[in-house]
């Protein structure tokens, strides 16, 4: 019959591999405790980030000795356009306020240009009244 665990075939090897570990777990035990284990771990995961920092710049050099946008260039890229939206930014918002100021001087200057026409108002109308007078004595003396 089978066994539900798994195959039978399985069994042999499990049981030596936990034989193994039960034989070597107090030895591993004091190895792991020790102080040389943990400066060996340490040295170890130095090593490793070392390494993998080196393969970075590895690859990274390949990717731009073949002419593609690596990532330095990329943020390189970002950090130009970023200042460039700043600067942008910067003269939209100068461009607002001068369009404001225009708005408000043509407000001024029309306002200033109403006040002149409503004092030289009165003035054309007398003007008028006078002129049309003596236009017509002048036409009276033409038709005599």
């Amino acid at each position: 019959m089978a066994d539900p665990t798994g195959n039978n075939g399985d069994r042999p090897y499990r049981q030596y591999l936990d034989d193994v570990l039960a034989a070597a777990s107090p030895g591993l035990e004091e190895v792991v405790n020790s102080k040389a284990f943990g400066e060996m771990l340490s040295q170890t995961a130095g090593n490793l980030v070392a390494l993998h920092r080196l393969g970075n710049d590895a690859l990274d050099l390949m990717i731009r000795n073949a002419r593609l946008a690596g990532r330095s260039d990329v943020t390189s890229l970002h950090r130009q356009l970023s200042r460039n939206e700043d600067k942008l930014e910067m003269v939209l918002e100068s461009v607002e306020r001068l369009e404001d100021e225009l708005a408000a001087e043509r407000r001024r200057n029309a306002a200033l240009a109403q006040e002149a026409a409503e004092r030289e108002a009165p003035a054309r109308r007398t003007a008028r009244s006078t002129g049309t007078a003596s236009r017509a004595t002048g036409d009276a003396d033409q038709g005599k």
